[in-house]
């Protein structure tokens, strides 16, 4: 006698009970199940972080000359005397800053690793032809964030490093007391260090913008109608971000400003679309509603 056919199993659901189903392929996961996963994606860049700072600390010499050339052109611009110096006021101060300048270094090397671990801490959650944007946006990322930090080495930190000195020389000028300038190397490092990464963060929000549009989160309407509280929030992030001179402040504030409503621009080509379709259902809904009315 045969087998009776088993049924077929049922299609599988991807959602919890309750819940409505998630992108295709998407499992599941509790909380605790989260923490893993970021943690598994935090110690897969932390790890590439670790690597490329320690090949980075085998060419700090030539990273520090590199860093340290703005200063040096600044210095000859202001016409202080002698050549450029930076103080060494500890035994740890040159070999600390030197490590600190390597992991530092390691961001930049390790950028496109550190934005692909984001990407697939977040690609589960995300239907398929949006996983397919894994190329593009670990690529414009790490270009955009590169990007940032070169504008803010070759456009604002001659000009902020010269007005500081320059600064300072008036300061002895006019008075009767000798102001000699003279930065610490750690200091120095400090600053140009947080300036660099500051810019490159702030070169990340066209990027966010595109992908927050292309979400469905914002859209360039809701970008313009906020315009006054995003330049509020450029400014407080600009002091956070940058070393707590209105100069500097100012420098990374305008840029910002700028690429704020360049995104605005980039939301536009996004989501055109999607608040076009939102108005026609709109006027389709109010329609309706003003056929029921006539029909009473």
């Amino acid at each position: 006698m045969a087998d009776a056919k088993q049924p077929a199993p049922a299609p599988a659901n991807n959602g919890a009970d309750g819940l409505a189903e998630g992108p295709e392929g998407d499992t599941p996961m509790s909380f605790f199940d989260h923490l893993a996963e970021l943690r598994r994606r935090i110690s897969r860049a932390f790890l590439a972080l670790v690597l490329s700072a320690i090949v980075a600390y085998v060419f700090v010499d030539y990273i520090t000359a590199f860093m340290w050339a703005p200063f040096g052109e600044a210095w000859r611009s202001a016409g202080l005397e002698g050549e450029p110096t930076l103080l060494n006021l500890t035994a740890l101060d040159v070999i600390l800053t030197d490590i600190w300048i390597a992991l530092f270094a390691g961001v930049f090397v390790s950028a496109p690793v550190i934005f692909y671990q984001l990407w697939m801490f977040i690609a589960p959650g995300l239907y398929a032809q949006e996983k397919r944007l894994v190329v593009p946006f670990v690529a414009t990322s790490a270009i955009m964030f590169v990007a940032g930090a070169a504008f803010c080495y070759y456009v604002v930190l001659p000009i902020a490093t010269e007005f500081f000195l320059t600064y300072a020389q008036k300061k002895t000028a006019v008075g009767s007391v000798e102001v000699h300038t003279a930065y610490t190397y750690a200091d120095y490092a400090s600053y140009v260090m947080k300036v660099l990464f500051g810019f490159g963060l702030m070169f990340e929000m066209p990027l966010a913008v595109f992908f927050l549009s292309k979400a469905g989160i914002i859209t360039y309407l809701s970008l313009l109608r906020h315009w006054k509280v995003a330049v509020l929030l450029i400014t407080i992030a600009s002091a956070v971000l940058t070393p707590p001179d209105p100069i500097t402040i100012w420098l990374m504030g305008i840029p910002m400003t700028a690429l704020y409503f360049i995104s605005v621009a980039v939301s536009y080509v996004v989501s055109k679309p999607q608040v076009e379709a939102m108005r026609r259902l709109e006027a389709e809904l109010a329609q309706r509603g003003d056929d029921g009315d006539d029909d009473e």
